[in-house]
């Protein structure tokens, strides 16, 4: 506290967030997650404006979080997405920090640009599909190239299905990446 003037300046105390209530069990993703849209909307916004993209920010309630697509011109599209998916995804991933810092429960935030995490989700499926088949003919383990955690996500859902293959993650940080192997050659 600044005796002079009154007013709190201890970093400390100001910088801890606000831990807000839980949603009553049972609650809907609206009552889950609706307060959470203004925060998101006005962040992005801002953000945004301030890298000088005009956008249009759409906010679905799902049931496991936020999903918020950026309405850009396709010039702006590219720049948000950036290299494989990255300004997005720490765009995304600033994003979920603003709501925790602003003391929202955990929650999924998906952002997307001119369908591009469907694109690629779809993208990642056919390539695990065709890397499993060389797999199984080759019993040789297989190492994507590193990807961000939702991607990995997918190859592993995706690899889950197919019979007689496993996957695990390997690596840490940037070169955290998917191997896909046979099941009966189990990794030690």
């Amino acid at each position: 506290m600044n005796e002079a003037n009154g007013q709190n300046t201890d970093v400390a105390e100001t910088a801890k967030p606000t831990k807000r209530p839980p949603a009553p069990e049972g609650a809907t993703a609206d009552e889950r997650y609706g307060e959470a849209v203004p925060v998101v909307r006005t962040f992005l916004e801002t953000v945004l404006t301030l890298l000088g993209v005009e956008v249009e920010v759409d906010i679905d309630i799902e049931e496991e979080g936020l999903h918020c697509d950026l309405n850009c011109s396709q010039e702006d599209g590219g720049l948000l997405i950036g290299r494989h998916g990255a300004t997005l995804d720490s765009l995304q991933y600033l994003t979920l920090r603003v709501l925790q810092a602003e003391g929202f429960a955990r929650m999924r935030i998906t952002l997307d640009v001119a369908g591009y995490r469907t694109r690629r989700e779809k993208t990642l499926k056919q390539l695990a599909e065709g890397v499993a088949t060389k797999v199984l003919d080759s019993d040789r383990p297989y190492h994507f190239e590193p990807m961000s955690a939702m991607e990995r996500r997918v190859v592993h859902m995706a690899i889950a299905e197919i019979s007689g293959l496993a996957t695990e993650s390997e690596g840490e940080g940037r070169r955290r990446h998917v191997v896909v192997f046979k099941e009966n050659n189990a990794r030690a």
